[in-house]
């Protein structure tokens, strides 16, 4: 029962450290770790049965190359 209650209160006190240092952040610290960065470009196998590598739009998979600069370079390839 000892034992029960001592984890208990390290938990409370864990959980209430972590809430206090949630309330003392800046709303442009959690806006700007909650976004996600998506590649213009993803790699890809190409070709039928070849095993080749290429780099595909990540929006449109019909634009390929197969070099990485060209992928991104290209004005076509949407963000």
């Amino acid at each position: 029962m000892v034992k029960t209650l001592a984890t208990f209160i390290c938990i409370l006190m864990f959980s209430l450290f972590s809430l206090h240092q949630c309330g003392q952040m800046d709303v442009g610290e959690i806006d700007s770790s909650t976004k996600f960065y998506v590649p213009k470009c993803v790699k890809r196998k190409c070709g039928f049965g070849a095993e080749i590598d290429c780099w595909c739009c990540h929006r449109d998979s019909s634009l390929c190359y197969y070099n990485v600069d060209d992928c991104v370079d290209d004005n076509n390839c949407p963000l």
